[in-house]
């Protein structure tokens, strides 16, 4: 029979005649230690894995703690916006509420304001609800609060273009409206019936003459157009301007002479002509008329 080798460990010093050493090892135990060496290694090799994901793990928990900070950060900087764009919201509608009034307009109700809108809640939303996490609620409610500002400010800027061409046209209408004095001088024959001049009855007289001298200046009662400039039956030189938004006219008769054209755009105030004693008159004057649909007021 084949002897089984065997193991031994000699042991030997570097002093001089120290005896050699020899210690028997037998095969199991030289592979009990290979096994408990490559457990250790295996064991380090773990240890070494566990703590490494320990400290990554640890570093995340570190940067989501500080990214959910800057979230938090963000969401109480987005509702302090909120409130500054809600106010100027509501200032504007303050606006809009006192030159609706002023001007005579329907105001627009606090319901119609809110400009609210309705639905089933969408998964999101349940899951925002289930997880009760505040950082996502608190961004949640932030996007619900941006969405009704948003649809305020589009029904804002809606009211307000709307107003705004409302209030235009007023204006419009307001300046083709005569309203002040086409001349200086003094009334020698008011509106209504009087005692005619030159025919020596009692006829309706259908506007003012002011008196003064020739050539003092006869300017625009309201914004328009040159209709008539020319000579006209007893009125002499007369300029006739339209106001078509108010569907008026106003006559300025017996005039020395006219400064305008036929189609030119005149605005209130601006100079059309001068008084002068043309036509049927016993002085120079300005005759002044307003008619208003052919009626004359």
């Amino acid at each position: 029979m084949i002897a089984k080798p065997k193991w031994s460990i000699v042991m030997a010093t570097t002093k001089s005649g120290a005896k050699v050493r020899q210690t028997y090892i037998s095969g199991f135990l030289v592979c009990t230690m290979v096994l408990f060496i490559i457990a250790g290694f295996v064991g380090l090799v773990r240890l070494a894995w566990y703590t490494t994901s320990l400290g990554v793990a640890k570093f995340g928990v570190y940067e989501a703690r500080q990214e959910n900070e800057g979230l938090l950060l963000k969401i109480q900087f987005l509702k302090r916006f909120i409130l500054k764009e809600k106010e100027k919201v509501e200032k504007l509608v303050k606006f809009e509420d006192r030159v609706r009034l002023q001007y005579g307009m329907n105001s627009i109700s606090s319901d119609v304001r809110m400009a609210g809108i309705g639905g089933r809640p969408t998964n999101q939303d349940l899951l925002m609800v289930t997880l009760l996490d505040p950082v996502l609620l608190g961004a949640e409610k932030v996007k619900e609060n941006l969405n009704d500002l948003l649809r305020q400010a589009i029904l804002q800027d809606s009211t307000l273009h709307q107003m705004t061409q409302q209030v235009s046209s007023i204006h419009k209408k307001w300046s083709q409206r005569p309203s002040i004095w086409p001349t200086t001088g003094r009334i020698t024959s008011p509106f209504g019936y009087r005692m005619h001049p030159i025919l020596g009855q009692s006829i309706f007289h259908e506007g003012i003459d002011i008196a003064n001298e020739i050539g003092t200046p006869v300017y625009a009662t309201a914004d328009g157009v040159v209709r008539f400039t020319g000579v006209k039956e007893d009125y002499g030189n007369v300029v006739i301007l339209t106001h078509p938004d108010v569907d008026c006219e106003t006559y300025y008769a017996h005039l020395s002479k006219y400064v305008v054209k036929i189609g030119q755009k005149i605005k209130r105030g601006d100079l059309i002509a001068h008084i002068g004693s043309t036509g049927r008159s016993t002085g120079p004057h300005l005759h002044y008329e307003v008619r208003v649909g052919n009626r004359h007021m």
